[in-house]
């Protein structure tokens, strides 16, 4: 499987080009071309309120759990000299939650830092920044920040997941060319240790040790921008990786994206066994299809040498009764797949059945243990207001990977009121 997908990951990169991006700088980051970040980007003031009751069921337990959730999000991006930008970022969740174990009240640094730009082909940046890579919706290989970048989970849709994590500190330089471009990251090592409280800026979560990126991109023909990236880690060996995304067609577009390097497996990891370092391979290859009545659906293929299959699954619950949920803690920390092989389903209709009413909905599906998440939104908007709802279900059979996540389902109302 795995050679199969690596395979056609690369053969996607022989196919046709991506869209050039608008911002030509936003050319070097293939992750950023999520659909709704170029608007959020252009306006320099962005703050909402949100408030949100949901319900749902934890394990066994056949009663449902009530809590409340009152959210204030906020975003600043706008120059303060020519050449010198500021960009700021930050959600606040305060959560009233009985259940056990509890949704704890939580604030993100999502991004705090000093764009400067020396040039129309240089820009050096220097803060908390969300760096973001990889041409895939559902699972992203390459982009190897997202480790420990989520301090609260508000919805599991893979776009507001990359939006509401929090950034890392770097220094960022990038060096564009008409053909292509280079970016060097370098994050260093602040804290060892993570701080849950509610206001921590919780650097031991994102800058735990001293990591570097090199990220290339060439435009080798019409429509073919290929992203080659390098990634190191004090304490790990080399990473390396692949992006591409590209037009087949006027409605199509397909993407793959790949790494390899040596590194630990997710059970070993997760039962601290202290085991010998492996090569690993993880990959992505999908595609998306746009209807001319603004249905969008995506099609992927996911996989990952280093997660558990269906025999070390099972295998799990022998060697300590908490295993299970110990791989899946880890697993989510990484953002990693917790099993195998898996394929993802995503589909998002703007306009859907009337105007302004939005449908988004996805199915992750594990091949290991056949079991599966599946998440459905309806949002209606107006002007200043949002009114959401969505609900989240784990199914599978009893000890199955996505079965044995604690919350089974949930569902949500919320209300959004934009400042």
């Amino acid at each position: 499987m795995s050679a199969a997908l690596c395979a056609l990951a690369f053969s996607a990169m022989a196919a046709e080009p991506p869209d050039a991006p608008n911002d030509e700088l936003d050319a070097l980051t293939l992750a950023d071309q999520a659909p709704d970040a170029p608007a959020a980007a252009a306006q320099r003031w962005r703050a909402y309120l949100e408030g949100a009751g949901f319900s749902r069921r934890l394990g066994a337990d056949p009663d449902a759990k009530a809590a409340g959730r009152a959210s204030l999000d906020a975003r600043f991006d706008g120059t303060l000299t020519p050449g010198l930008r500021l960009v700021l970022s930050d959600r606040l969740d305060l959560m009233r939650d009985n259940a056990d174990p509890a949704i704890d009240s939580v604030n993100t640094v999502r991004e705090a830092y000093l764009s400067w730009s020396v040039s129309d082909s240089q820009t050096l940046d220097l803060g908390r920044v969300n760096v973001r890579h990889g041409a895939a919706m559902g699972y992203n290989p390459t982009d190897w920040f997202k480790t420990g970048a989520l301090r609260g989970v508000v919805s599991p849709d893979p776009a507001a997941l990359r939006e509401n994590r929090q950034g890392t500190v770097v220094l960022q330089g990038q060096q564009l060319w008409p053909a292509g471009g280079l970016t060097l990251t370098l994050s260093p090592r602040l804290e060892r240790v993570r701080d849950d409280d509610t206001f921590a800026f919780d650097a031991g979560a994102t800058n735990a040790r001293n990591r570097w990126l090199l990220a290339g991109s060439l435009k080798i023909a019409e429509g073919w921008t290929p992203e080659v990236l390098l990634h190191g880690a004090e304490g790990s060996s080399p990473q390396l990786g692949f992006n591409l995304s590209t037009l087949a067609g006027d409605a199509v577009v397909v993407y793959g994206e790949a790494t390899f390097g040596k590194g630990p497996s997710l059970v070993d990891q997760a039962l601290q066994t202290g085991g010998r370092d492996r090569m690993q391979r993880r990959a992505s290859l999908g595609l998306t299809y746009t209807t001319p009545f603004n249905l969008s659906l995506t099609v992927e293929a996911q996989y990952a040498s280093a997660a558990p299959d269906r025999s070390q699954w099972n295998a799990l619950p022998s060697i300590a009764a908490a295993a299970p949920l110990q791989l899946l803690s880890v697993a989510g920390d990484l953002q990693d797949l917790p099993a195998r092989r898996g394929a993802f389903v995503y589909a998002t209709w703007k306009d859907a059945f009337v105007r302004r009413l939005d449908l988004s909905a996805f199915v992750r599906q594990e091949l290991e243990t056949d079991s599966r998440e599946q998440w459905l939104e309806l949002r209606h908007r107006w002007d200043r207001f949002d009114l959401a709802a969505q609900v989240l279900v784990h199914s599978g059979d009893a000890g199955s990977v996505y079965r044995s996540i604690p919350q089974r389902r949930s569902l949500e109302l919320s209300l959004r009121y934009y400042l």
